[in-house]
């Protein structure tokens, strides 16, 4: 039972089926014509019927002339008006179809011009049967009967709640929560806390700003009756920010004693990777009544407050924490390039053991995850949406992809490499109004990786990210002499170096054209890669 626990997050995750919605993918010409700046949600949340229902304002620039636009919202809802509040000069119709608003404009939108839309609506939003892989609410209760209320919407997008643009490549520049909920209720939501107010009937509303771009699946709330565990940190910049701890009250003191450890995988991420990008919000932890997510600033969190049965590390709450950077401050401009969120995220626990506890705890973690399909590339060139990107191998092949980096480029450059994948440059470290902030691709990683390590890439990447099958490493032994050499699908050149330990000595063999050879004691016992640095097959 416990082994079964110990995969949930990931083998679960790896064929697991998104929720009848999809986001991302191939954009429309009425979805690309246009980029949102602002998000502002005033919504109320009716936890008796069960339903939400409010405004949404999205604010977005033309980014060429149009007469019609495209925004996504889930068909479970009916929309009651749309309000053109800029441009004053237009006028619009609307048509709500298949999860899609059509938008006509009765004059041409301009290129560059503001556009500003106040979309009111309300519904029943889908109910999560499987969360978080399956996108819905969870209308859930504590065991003192008490409301306990989030969603999950990573696969299928935010459009599943709020009126939208469904795709990773577009991020607001920030957003304004409004969310009115029963008074006896606590609302976390993303970003820093602004106000609450008390209404006269019997509601409250709690005001929230994420004041840096966000993912539309991280725009996030939480209800229940929570307390707070409160943390004083100082980032390695110097600066303060709220850590808090968000828990239902029978968990308060276990997680008291358990949540101690988030202050070291915040020190120890900061130090590989740089400081935590959104201190200018806060940093917080919120138990759910679902596994885990990434939601930027306040990570749901609902492992029970405990180890991996194996290791010493809360696992859930470091991979979701892991994508404060890589996911939040770091996000793909497509799907396809997911591997980017989930490969680098999960690198980050083997790192953390290492850091801590040393190499025999960074190996055994790693060996955890070699369990790799090879049926798609990690890293495909398409536009995908996110099930058709949705693969265990993003994950496991993707982390021991860095970790066989590592072993080609060495220590001192990789740990830049690393650096620079969160922030291309040392003055970006600083910045913390959202300018942090970007979307990447597998293209840009490489060429980071290539700055900083001096070498050439492209066949690394080719072999192992855009191609599915692993390379093979032949060997065979005449006399006193090893030979090695590589096959790779469609003959792809790759040049990986290769250890042999003969006794007790490790010879680096260099793989001119993908072949190489060593005189080894056939009287002593050898072994090829005896640190388990290659991601490989080998093929007597």
């Amino acid at each position: 039972m416990k082994k079964t626990i110990l995969l949930l997050f990931v083998t679960l995750r790896l064929f697991a089926q998104f929720g009848s919605q999809d986001s991302g993918g191939k954009l429309l010409p009425e979805q690309s014509c246009y980029d949102v700046t602002h998000y502002d949600l005033n919504l109320q949340i009716d936890p008796v019927t069960r339903s939400i229902g409010g405004t949404v304002t999205i604010s977005a620039t033309s980014l060429k002339s149009f007469y019609r636009m495209i925004v996504d919202l889930d068909t479970t809802f009916t929309i009651d008006n749309i309000e053109l509040i800029k441009p004053l000069s237009n006028s619009i119709s609307f048509n709500h179809y298949n999860g899609k608003i059509f938008i006509e404009f009765s004059n041409e939108i301009e290129a560059n011009e503001k556009i500003v839309l106040a979309i009111t609506y309300n519904g029943q939003p889908r109910i999560a049967k499987n969360p978080p892989w399956d996108d819905g609410f969870l209308w859930r209760k504590t065991k003192d009967d008490i409301d306990w209320i989030t969603l999950t919407c990573q696969g299928g997008g935010a459009d599943i709640w709020i009126p939208c643009k469904d795709h990773p490549s577009d991020e607001p520049d920030s957003v304004s929560l409004h969310i009115t909920v029963p008074k006896d209720l606590v609302c976390i939501g993303s970003g820093r806390f602004i106000s609450s107010v008390i209404n006269t009937d019997g509601t409250k509303t709690w005001n929230w700003f994420v004041s840096t771009p966000i993912n539309n699946y991280n725009i996030m709330f939480y209800l229940g009756p929570y307390k707070p565990i409160e943390y004083d940190f100082t980032s390695i910049t110097g600066e303060k920010f709220p850590f808090t701890v968000w828990v239902l009250p029978e968990s308060y003191d276990k997680a008291k004693l358990h949540s101690v450890q988030f202050l070291q995988h915040m020190r120890v991420n900061e130090e590989l990777c740089g400081p935590y990008p959104f201190r200018a919000d806060k940093y917080a932890v919120v138990e759910t009544p679902h596994l885990g997510m990434e939601h930027q600033t306040v990570i749901a969190y609902g492992y029970g407050w405990k180890d991996d049965p194996n290791f010493p590390i809360d696992w859930l709450h470091h991979h979701e924490f892991s994508h404060e950077w890589f996911g939040n401050l770091v996000t793909v401009k497509d799907w396809s390039d997911f591997w980017i969120h989930e490969g680098i995220g999960l690198y980050l626990q083997p790192l953390y053991l290492e850091k801590i506890y040393g190499k025999k705890e960074y190996i055994g973690y790693l060996r955890k995850y070699k369990r790799i399909q090879n049926k798609k590339p990690v890293a495909p060139r398409a536009e995908l949406t996110s099930s058709e990107a949705y693969n265990g191998d993003i994950y496991n092949k993707g982390a021991w992809i860095v970790h066989t980096l590592r072993y080609y480029v060495g220590d001192d450059a990789f740990f830049k490499i690393l650096r620079r994948w969160a922030y291309p440059t040392e003055e970006m470290e600083s910045i913390t109004d959202g300018r942090q902030c970007r979307n990447a691709d597998t293209d840009e990683i490489m060429k980071i990786a290539e700055k900083f390590s001096g070498k050439q890439l492209d066949w690394f990447f080719e072999v192992y990210l855009r191609n599915a099958p692993l390379p093979k490493l032949h060997y065979k032994i005449e006399e006193n002499n090893l030979s090695l050499w590589w096959e790779t699908v469609n003959n792809l050149p790759f040049y990986l170096p290769v250890e042999v330990k003969c006794g007790s000595k490790i010879t680096r063999v260099e793989m001119i054209n993908g072949k190489g050879e060593i005189m080894i004691d056939s009287s002593q016992d050898f072994k090829i890669d005896p640190d388990e640095w290659i991601l490989m097959e080998l093929v007597p």
